[in-house]
């Protein structure tokens, strides 16, 4: 399969990029594309990841959590150089997980990325996603907080 890189800043090419990322290299393990879609001083600050190498670390964990993640994205807003993404994520755990064993269970969740662009490239990038759900459809104890009763 041939895979085209869109070229250009535009907002409508930089959330091609995205895409691109979550369709092609999560979903079907494409990571050469990460040097296309990352510049070599990326970095993604809550998994203190770096460079292209750091994002083909990322999917090469998460898919051996999740080898068969499909990632879909939903919902994509876009202004100058920031993209923002919410994105569907199925996907059985077959393999440890932050440091979870494999539950062989299936997940459907939303996750929503952010990431900052430099010329065509992404130069930083945050995740958020209900952590708490997850496990719970994972079937993973989870740190349970009593429900607040009014006085």
């Amino acid at each position: 399969m041939h895979i085209v890189i869109p070229s250009g800043t535009s907002v409508e090419a930089r959330k091609q990029r995205i895409a691109l990322l979550f369709e092609q290299v999560i979903s079907h393990n494409e990571l050469a594309l990460a040097d296309e879609i990352f510049a070599e001083d990326f970095v993604w600050p809550q998994f203190g990841l770096r460079g292209p190498e750091g994002v083909r670390d990322w999917v090469r964990a998460f898919r051996t959590a999740f080898p068969d993640v499909s990632d879909t994205v939903q919902e994509q807003v876009a202004e100058g150089d920031i993209v923002i993404s919410r994105v569907r994520v199925v996907g059985t755990q077959l393999g440890p997980f932050r440091g979870l064993p494999p539950s062989g269970r299936r997940a459907d969740f939303e996750a929503i990325g952010i990431d900052r662009f430099r010329g065509e490239q992404v130069i930083e990038r945050t995740a958020q996603f209900d952590m708490v759900d997850l496990m719970r459809q994972l079937g993973h104890r989870t740190l349970e907080v009593p429900p607040v009763h009014a006085p």
